[in-house]
């Protein structure tokens, strides 16, 4: 008699079971209990060395936000104008904003590069470590400017060094950390994991916010060097705690089986879920992370990169990742982040009210729903729908804002109509939460291959950081320019994404690493749109495990030799099977609910 597959966080990944139908009427008819708060709670605690392990990694997300957040209060205090030459001079200190960004971006384009190499050679762990100490260094260097005799063009230019030096490490980190989250996690929560690495990146740029609005608060003398010295020395504490929290987790499982450590990813695993390394469901983990790395084991980038084009489908899901973070940057948060107080005064918002996004209320609203569509839509509506959603969301708020300016261009009067556009910009950052936020991290990990993942994280990486760039250079240009425009193009591109998410991207999540493969089979559109609706998406998966239990975890193929199933029998064929104990198409013995409930009594 096989073992009954578990339905419950802790157990996903970890059982082999023969599945049958009755399973998802089970899962559909308490689906209302994955939303509720007790189911929240009791995920929490079954798996919060998980969760500890993925609060640890993701500290490399707030050297992400902590870093580009506080440059901007910095560059605006007049102590720091006044000790490196830029006071009274208003046109060279834009240049040094433009170049401070720049240089920054530069640094992490090229740390998301060594990802390419660094992650793959020597494990995602040491990668991780090292990204920290490159992140501490750079941000000593620009604590140290100016001391001493030291010339404000020389401090400018050792300002300039320490930016690029820590940009390299939070590159690193971005290209790394989700490789390590999405390896490391049971697949029942994933998403959520891999979606804290965004959320301790929006919280690092708003507590950014407050450490240099602190310092403003204090008494100290208007070009006391403390005012910029300060947040630049507690931008290191982002870089202790995530060098001081790794350093006690496990190396990536998966990695250690790519290098032929099978014994070694045996006790990462066991680490990770609290059981005994000679545990029958570890051991069968790593057994199936063998079967999909057989013959692709120690691979060198070159041959990866080979790999990556080998054919049509193992391109497609390298480049996913670069796909999402492209189109990630496309939807315009990041022009919002930069220029609020320009689009404010553009909606005919003066004053001290220009002054609504810098105030932090911008960055805790990206906090609190970033944190709760983790808790209760990402893997409760899967990867797809968040997108779908909270891309629809930005579109209707970009519109808004368009139509609004193109029929106001001065944006004035300041009535009911302006301020409800003023709110459309928190909306934007509401389905900017939801979906294209935290997902496009997750999802790009998860869809490539187990031997190329470093190489298509990498890629993804290197997308963001050049298209932040980017967007981040020609907003001022565009809001000059074509005005509204702005808005609507942002609206065409997301709108672009949205489609793309629900016809072009299959769902990832309640699946094995090893088992995404199967949505890749086959036609990816049908299997995109079958994906858009939930007892179709649980019927695959369902059929899947099922298939797996029934092959002994055979290899899987696709084309005239396939394993994975099809969708071509409805559930409600399945079901009928089900009634009479007959054999499905595929091979496997689906149980009758009788012959289910007595193997649960005697298990």
């Amino acid at each position: 008699m096989t073992s009954k597959l578990s339905y419950t966080p802790s157990g996903q990944e970890s059982q082999y079971p023969a599945v049958t139908a009755n399973h998802e009427v089970a899962v559909e008819a308490k689906g209302s209990e994955r939303f509720g708060y007790r189911a929240i709670v009791t995920e929490v605690r079954q798996n919060w060395r998980v969760y500890l392990l993925g609060l640890s990694a993701s500290f490399g997300g707030l050297l992400f936000g902590w870093d580009t957040g506080l440059i901007g209060g910095v560059l605006d205090m007049h102590a720091f104008q006044h000790s490196f030459g830029l006071a009274g001079k208003p046109s060279e200190l834009a240049n040094l904003k433009g170049n401070i960004v720049s240089v920054l971006q530069a640094g992490c384009f090229f740390g998301a590069a060594s990802g390419l190499y660094l992650p793959h050679t020597f494990g995602r762990k040491p990668t991780m470590l090292f990204a920290g100490i490159i992140f501490i260094i750079g941000s000593l260097i620009q604590v140290l400017c100016r001391l001493g005799s030291q010339s404000a063009s020389s401090a400018l230019g050792q300002l300039y060094a320490g930016r690029v030096i820590g940009g390299f490490g939070v590159g690193l980190s971005s290209a790394v950390v989700p490789t390590y989250l999405s390896e490391c996690a049971p697949k029942a929560i994933r998403g959520r994991l891999a979606g804290m690495y965004q959320l301790l990146n929006v919280t690092g740029i708003c507590l950014a916010y407050f450490v240099n609005y602190g310092i403003t608060q204090q008494k100290l003398d208007e070009l006391d060097t403390r005012h910029w010295q300060i947040p630049f020395a507690l931008q290191i504490l982002p870089g202790v705690l995530f060098l001081a929290t790794i350093s006690f987790q496990p190396e990536s499982p998966r990695w250690l089986v790519e290098k032929d450590r099978s014994a070694e990813a045996r006790k990462s695993l066991s680490r990770i879920h609290g059981t005994s390394p000679e545990d029958a469901h570890v051991k069968a983990i790593v057994e199936e992370i063998e079967a999909d790395l057989e013959g692709r084991e120690k691979l060198s980038v070159a041959k990866q990169f080979r790999l990556a084009f080998s054919d049509k489908i193992t391109t497609y899901r390298v480049f996913i990742g670069a796909g999402l973070m492209l189109f990630q940057q496309l939807t315009g948060t990041n022009s919002i982040n930069y220029y609020s107080p320009q689009i404010f005064k553009s909606l005919g918002i003066t004053g001290t009210n220009t002054g609504l996004l810098a105030t932090g209320i911008y960055g805790i609203v990206k906090i609190v729903f970033t944190a709760l569509f983790l808790a209760v839509a990402i893997e409760q509506l899967g990867r797809k729908w968040c997108l779908i959603i909270g891309g629809a969301i930005q579109v209707f708020a970009l519109f808004w804002i368009a139509i609004y300016q193109a029929v106001r261009p001065s944006g004035t009067p300041v009535d009911g109509v302006g301020y409800l556009t003023i709110a459309m910009v928190y909306i934007f950052v509401v389905g900017y939460s939801m979906g294209w936020s935290s997902v496009p991290w997750s999802t790009s990990a998860e869809c490539a291959p187990n031997h190329l993942r470093t190489l298509a994280m990498a890629a993804a990486a290197m997308c963001q950081w050049l298209f932040n760039f980017v967007i981040a250079k020609i907003t001022p240009i565009a809001l000059n320019n074509i005005k509204y425009g702005t808005f609507l193009l942002f609206g065409c591109f997301t709108t672009v994404g949205v489609l793309w998410a629900a016809f072009l991207l299959p769902e990832t999540s309640g699946l094995t690493l090893e088992e995404v493969s199967a949505s890749f089979e086959g036609n990816i559109v049908a299997r995109s749109i079958a994906d858009l609706v939930p007892s179709k998406r649980r019927e695959f998966r369902s059929r899947i495990a099922a298939q797996k239990a029934g092959g002994g975890g055979g290899e899987m193929r696709g084309g005239n030799n396939t394993i994975y199933p099809t969708l071509e029998r409805s559930t409600s064929e399945v079901e009928g099977d089900l009634k009479d104990g007959k054999e499905s198409s595929d091979g496997v013995v689906y149980e009758s609910r009788d012959a289910e409930m007595e193997h649960e009594r005697r298990s």
